[in-house]
């Protein structure tokens, strides 16, 4: 159905109105842009020497910066390819024909999803050494990452699967497929679209709980980011801290960007194997035995 019946399409007057109110908006905000850069250059914050710090190799801050960066990766890279996995395992074992396999997985994902993520990173970092698993801290922070993530990946993928139209379900099983090739080639292929921007606002979630590591010692992009400034003084906080954000938000943007695109390549995938128009018949099909 048309969502133009919902509402009323604006008028000229209503047109103009937005108009005004996004030009007035858009005035106010550089107002206070330059209000704010009118503060920071009046405390000496905007001088060329601050920000040099974040270039100059013989301060050790890039270097400094790009180990905690490259930390933060590894740990965001490995626990978003395990945590995807298992996510959508867990995915499989809810919406599973037997009920006790569906308590099971709902019990432990129930679980998973109500503790905190910082205190699973505690429990890994202080309760299975005292069960006699001896962890690394990568290891650790993307245990408890995987742990928490999972049981939220496996609600997203539960969701867009129960999301689709049921009839699909039925009209596979009643041409004898069995429940793991209806999930498999026919409903999560169709699922995942829909999915997609929430799947990627959890990754960029899981990205930035990487910081949740500082916690357990492990030496991620943000902990580097402090004992940079606790070595060089509240001179240069700004200036760091600034610099952590802009790494944080270019590889969001890349992980946004990289969904986009993957999401754009398939679409002209699946419009490339679809028949051309020319190669469809159109004078109707003659029907044998019809009356004449």
């Amino acid at each position: 159905m048309s969502t133009s019946f919902l509402y009323d399409e604006p008028g000229p007057a209503e047109l103009r109105r937005y108009r005004r109110i996004t030009i007035a908006a858009g005035l106010l905000s550089a107002l206070v842009v330059v209000a704010i850069l009118l503060r920071l250059r009046s405390h000496g914050q905007l001088e060329r020497k601050r920000w040099a710090i974040l270039l100059d190799p013989e301060t050790g801050v890039p270097q400094a910066l790009w180990q905690g960066y490259r930390a933060t990766l590894q740990a965001a890279g490995l626990a978003m390819v395990i945590a995807l996995v298992i996510g959508l395992l867990l995915a499989v074992g809810r919406l599973s024909a037997h009920r006790p396999v569906r308590l099971a997985t709902g019990a432990l994902v129930e679980g998973f999803r109500g503790v905190p993520l910082l205190l699973l990173m505690l429990f890994a970092a202080l309760g299975l050494p005292s069960l006699g698993l001896e962890l690394s801290l990568l290891h650790i922070v993307v245990l408890a990452l995987v742990a928490y993530n999972s049981s939220v990946l496996c609600e997203i993928f539960r969701g867009g699967i129960l999301a689709l139209d049921k009839g699909q379900t039925e009209a596979a099983e009643a041409m004898g497929l069995n429940r793991a090739v209806v999930l498999g080639r026919i409903l999560l292929p169709q699922a995942i679209p829909t999915m997609l921007p929430v799947l990627v606002s959890q990754m960029v979630i899981l990205l930035k709980d990487t910081s949740l590591g500082f916690i357990v010692g492990y030496a991620e992009l943000l902990r580097q980011g402090r004992s940079l400034v606790e070595y060089y003084g509240s001179q240069y906080s700004m200036q760091i801290y600034v610099g952590v954000a802009v790494m944080y938000i270019a590889t969001n943007f890349a992980i946004s960007f990289l969904a986009r695109w993957l999401t754009s390549r398939r679409g002209r995938g699946r419009r490339s194997k679809a028949a051309p128009a020319d190669s469809i018949p159109l004078t109707p099909t003659p029907v044998v035995g019809a009356a004449r």
